[in-house]
């Protein structure tokens, strides 16, 4: 049975990494839009939305190795979990959720919510 090659497979992981990073940097660009006065759009709640997701408990077999593989995340390909994963733990953040949830939900938020939330999105993207 033939296998891909390291270079190969090697592709396949950049392009998942490449296309967290593209919704990253797009997420940010919207919420800089929002820091200076304008409201979050249909595309900046959808990545709002992902994050979200990926932030949340999962609920299958915590155990699982495919626990947090959620059918509705936004961020579901095993490098995107795996990334979005070692944010959280180097942000250390334990308000994190509940600031992206404040501008998701288009509750009353904060400048350091959408600092917060930028913050996230931009160590996603590195």
């Amino acid at each position: 049975m033939p296998t891909l090659s390291a270079p190969m497979a090697n592709r396949g992981e950049r392009i998942n990494y490449l296309s967290l990073a593209l919704q990253a940097r797009s997420a940010i660009k919207r919420l800089k839009l929002v820091l200076s006065g304008g409201k979050p759009t249909p595309e900046l709640r959808s990545a709002l939305q992902a994050a979200l997701d990926s932030l949340s408990e999962p609920t299958p077999k915590p155990e699982s190795p495919i626990a947090k593989l959620h059918a509705d995340a936004g961020f579901n390909r095993f490098e995107e979990i795996q990334t979005v994963e070692e944010v959280i733990h180097v942000l250390g953040d334990p308000h994190l959720r509940d600031e992206i949830a404040r501008i998701h939900a288009g509750e009353t938020y904060t400048e350091e919510d959408i600092r917060a939330t930028i913050g996230f999105f931009s160590a996603v993207e590195i």
